[in-house]
């Protein structure tokens, strides 16, 4: 009798403390957000993906009423950044403003520290075709000529990138596969580094988010000569296509979005998402972001994550029409 007593004693204790636990997750998601909340750019600062970091967090933190802090964690392509918000506490106050690495990474390279899963979709933001460009030294104006001129000297034409396996590598790729073209990589940490050394000559050729390019491209100190979207961007429009420019089939980008580490609590994701959505729809935003290049694809959580899907096959696609080798071995 008194062993059941003293059982059903530890039941009614083990049930409260999950009933306490249970009220103090609940206040603690009603609470949200009760201090500064990070937003991690897996790049350095400078660069295009962290200067929509610093537009989209100020009016995050605007609707949320707290501090947003944007913190730059560049390394290795993108993938250290990335790394530390998959293994950060799922409590809503550190979310990474993904460039698709969290699609791209796991496509190509089976041994990357972190897959899809490992986050919690919050917001697509943006789309960002990106742009080829070269230095104002490179005597061309348009695509067949830098084509023409490379294959004339095969070997002696580098362009930039962000690391193996980078967006600007998996890119530049395909074109050299597509146009038969022998360049060589230069792998940087991150895009400003690698636009810094395109300006000064020191590489010849990069594919980049439109954005860091538009103020060299009026100071001729870079020529843009095509763009990876389907049609001409606002931002860069007396620059063609890739297919006006003769490259059919190259219609590619990157998205912008900010994800959570898996196992947020989903009444903090919405919260989240609803408030990004928010600042999405602000004309000012809208507006600065269309004219930097950017085409506006706000879609919330649950239409994020089957983006991501489809995003990951398409890096696959990617992958296999250049014959990418990952560096972690054969992919599965």
């Amino acid at each position: 009798m008194n062993q059941n007593i003293d059982r059903r004693g530890a039941l009614r204790a083990i049930a409260a403390g999950l009933a306490a636990c249970a009220t103090r997750s609940a206040s603690a998601q009603q609470d949200y957000p009760n201090k500064p909340v990070q937003l991690v750019v897996a790049y350095p600062p400078g660069g295009g993906t962290d200067t929509l970091a610093r537009i989209i967090g100020d009016g995050l933190g605007k609707e949320l009423g707290q501090t947003v802090l944007v913190v730059n964690r560049p390394g290795a392509a993108g993938s250290i950044g990335t790394s530390q918000v998959a293994r950060a506490a799922p409590d809503g106050y550190t979310l990474l403003l993904d460039t698709g690495n969290s699609t791209l990474r796991p496509a190509i390279e089976p041994t990357t520290p972190f897959k899809p899963a490992d986050f919690a979709p919050v917001c697509l933001l943006t789309e960002s075709p990106v742009a080829l460009a070269v230095n104002a030294s490179v005597p061309v104006n348009n695509l067949a000529e830098l084509v023409a001129y490379s294959r004339q000297r095969a070997g002696q034409i580098n362009y930039a990138s962000t690391g193996l396996g980078s967006p600007q590598n998996l890119v530049s790729e395909l074109l050299k596969v597509k146009a038969g073209l022998d360049w060589i990589q230069v792998p940087y940490q991150g895009g400003a580094p690698a636009l810094a050394d395109l300006v000064s000559g020191q590489v010849h050729v990069m594919f980049s988010n439109p954005v860091p390019l538009l103020a060299h491209a009026q100071a001729k100190r870079l020529k843009v000569l095509a763009v990876t979207s389907a049609a001409r961007l606002p931002a860069l429009a007396q620059v063609p296509t890739m297919a006006e420019a003769g490259q059919t089939d190259f219609v590619i980008g990157f998205w912008n979005g900010v994800l959570a580490p898996a196992g947020t609590p989903e009444p903090i994701v919405e919260k989240l998402g609803a408030a990004l959505l928010k600042v999405m729809a602000q004309p000012q935003v809208k507006e600065t972001l269309v004219k930097q290049g950017s085409v506006l694809m706000p879609l919330a959580p649950k239409a994020l994550a089957s983006y991501m899907t489809a995003d990951t096959q398409r890096w696959k696609d990617v992958a296999a029409a250049i014959r990418y080798q990952p560096v972690g071995g054969k992919a599965s």
